[in-house]
């Protein structure tokens, strides 16, 4: 199979393309120097003082300038969600007179605004990685992940899916398609080309000339139920 084959059955049903979802969310018609902001919480907890914080220099940044400035709820962890968290959130803050443009309440032409809700974005750009060659399935079970992380820390290594223990990164189409085929459960991993025994440079203007390594880790970005990890879609 090609990789383009191996990306629909990866993610069957997913037509849209990446140019039509950047056609789809298309630049707004804002005066000059306006500022778009987002407050992005999890359903997760409950709102603390660094949500309120956050969500008000927000709000205040958008007004002050002319912008916009919308609520979109990070829900990808369906485990840890508790019941009416996007009702407290919304209501909690309209408490200390933070408000929204844009939201899961108000609406808005840049919706849905429930990250669950747009996952068909996510898998488009998951789908065009897979094409690439740039993202593959993992069929790691979480019993072989905590076996290896167990490993990893009795030999003294780095905890993570890299190099040698990245186990599914070298699969073939064939056997990634007898796989799916038989029922497997999988995520889908970003496929890293950097290597942890290469330096980066950056100048941080707090402190100073910052050394640290490429990023080497096979990172999940859509997991098994289908919806995309936090740091993908955020």
């Amino acid at each position: 199979m090609t990789n383009k084959e191996i990306a629909e059955l990866l993610l069957p049903g997913i037509n849209v393309t990446p140019e039509d979802i950047e056609a789809r969310y298309a630049d707004r018609n804002l005066p000059e120097g306006a500022l778009v902001t987002r407050f992005a919480p999890s359903p997760t907890g409950f709102v603390h003082m660094g949500s309120l914080y956050g969500s008000l220099i927000d709000m205040l940044y958008a007004k002050q300038s002319n912008g916009v400035v919308y609520l979109r709820i990070e829900d990808t962890d369906g485990e840890r969600t508790v019941e009416n968290g996007i009702e407290n959130i919304v209501r909690d803050l309209k408490n200390f007179d933070v408000e929204f443009m844009e939201g899961p309440s108000q609406g808005g032409e840049y919706g849905p605004y429930v990250q669950s809700e747009r996952k068909e974005i996510y898998q488009c750009f998951a789908k065009k990685l897979i094409e690439e060659g740039k993202a593959y399935p993992c069929f790691c079970s979480k019993e072989e992940m905590e076996e290896m992380r167990e490993s990893q820390t009795k030999t003294g290594g780095r905890t993570g899916y890299y190099g040698m223990y990245a186990k599914c990164r070298n699969l073939s189409n064939d056997e990634i398609e007898e796989r799916v085929k038989r029922g497997d459960k999988y995520v889908i991993r970003m496929r890293s080309n950097g290597s942890f025994r290469n330096k980066m440079t950056a100048m941080d203007v707090v402190r100073g000339k910052l050394n640290f390594p490429e990023n080497d880790m096979d990172e999940v970005i859509i997991k098994g139920d289908g919806l995309p990890t936090y740091h993908f879609a955020h």
